[in-house]
């Protein structure tokens, strides 16, 4: 099963925050860049600025704090795709613009950037919704029976991740958030996939020869060792392998059938082992965490177990493995709890525990054990 939570949280904060990412760009703004060096050593270190509630304030304090305590600012766009205008390579909708400008006024000047775009749905094997002035629209017409590897598709996806690059000029580009999970959810279609990335991945490694390209993977996907193997090939043609992690929900991947971590606190070693051996190109996690709380998932029949001793032991081998096996970068996908988010979402989002506690801080804003360990390691990542 796809962990596709903070997927459904971005989706959430952007219906119900039209001014998040305003607010970044005109007042934050005002709070400074990092303290990264002009020079940044690898690995790079960060977290996206996903705020902890529907509030400005939340806005406010936590795009200061994650750029205050990074080295690398996080780009996620998640949330459909603007395919009509793509296709045609036409303005995008007013709504979408906004949003990008603003943005790309929110981003610390001496960061390094991670940009993510997603051409597949949160179900990770079909196109992605439709986007435009309003949240959700039909496919146009021309895509709505298109494979991966269609022209068109081809086309409109190359066009918006070309203009992605243009307006925010990353330095690391994820041509697919989680795009390895349809080796999962279906992968006859994984060659017509690969298809779809080779031709956007070539065509702007010619325009940006000095771009990072890659896709992401479950790390609990990438372990069963048919999609390993089918996956290399795409894997040695990107610049980095990038993956998803998250070893307080190794009970959940297990519960679907993934490979098992091992046994014991340590356990998130084994597959960070078994990926550094599995592949000679950088690693890149493009997202990770451990919660610090219990959650009950009885639809799942889950106890999930958290701990801010295992979450500050996890933060403190992540700094060290990143180190030893030279990752190109860790994002820590969020800074803060998001229990009053939490509060205020929908019934039915019970899955939503998983990341409700991975902050480093709690929803009170109060550090964690981790915290302390986060804030040293990137500042020896920087001298």
């Amino acid at each position: 099963m796809q962990l596709s939570g903070p997927r459904c949280i971005i989706s959430i904060m952007k219906l119900a925050v039209p001014l998040v990412w305003l607010a970044i760009a005109s007042i934050v703004m005002g709070a400074g860049p990092g303290t990264a060096p002009a020079h940044e050593p690898s690995p790079l270190f960060g977290f996206t600025a996903f705020p902890y509630d529907f509030t400005l304030e939340a806005v406010i304090k936590t795009h200061e704090i994650v750029v205050a305590n990074s080295t690398i600012y996080a780009l996620h766009f998640d949330d459909g795709i603007p395919w009509k205008e793509a296709l045609a390579d036409g303005p995008w909708p007013r709504r979408i613009q906004k949003e990008w400008d603003d943005q790309a006024r929110g981003v610390p000047a001496n960061h390094k950037i991670y940009l993510g775009l997603a051409p597949l749905a949160t179900d990770r094997k079909s196109l992605a919704p439709a986007t435009g002035e309003q949240k959700r629209l039909p496919l146009p017409a021309e895509l709505a029976h298109a494979e991966f590897d269609d022209p068109k598709v081809e086309t409109a996806y190359l066009n918006y991740a070309r203009r992605a690059v243009k307006q925010f000029k990353p330095d690391f580009l994820n041509l697919g958030i989680e795009a390895g999970g349809i080796l999962m959810r279906d992968p006859v279609r994984w060659r017509r996939f690969e298809r779809l990335y080779e031709h956007v991945r070539s065509r702007l490694k010619q325009e940006n020869p000095d771009l990072a390209i890659g896709i992401s993977f479950s790390l609990g996907h990438l372990r069963v060792e048919s999609n390993a193997n089918i996956a290399r090939p795409l894997i040695d043609k990107s610049d980095y392998l990038g993956l998803s992690f998250y070893p307080s929900a190794a009970a959940f991947d297990e519960k679907f059938g993934l490979p098992p971590y091992g046994q014991g606190a340590g356990a998130w070693r084994k597959p960070l082992a078994w990926v550094h051996g599995y592949t000679q190109k950088p690693i890149a996690l493009c997202e990770t965490g451990y919660t610090t709380r219990d959650s009950d998932l009885p639809q799942f029949d889950l106890h999930i177990k958290g701990d801010n001793r295992l979450q500050a032991d996890y933060v403190r081998e992540l700094f060290e493995i990143a180190r030893r096996d030279r990752y190109a970068f860790v994002i820590w996908f969020l800074a803060i709890d998001y229990d009053r988010l939490y509060a205020k979402m929908p019934p039915g989002s019970e899955v939503m525990q998983l990341w409700r506690n991975i902050g480093l801080l709690d929803g009170d804003l109060r550090p964690k054990p981790a915290w302390a360990i986060w804030q040293e390691g990137v500042r020896t990542a920087t001298n």
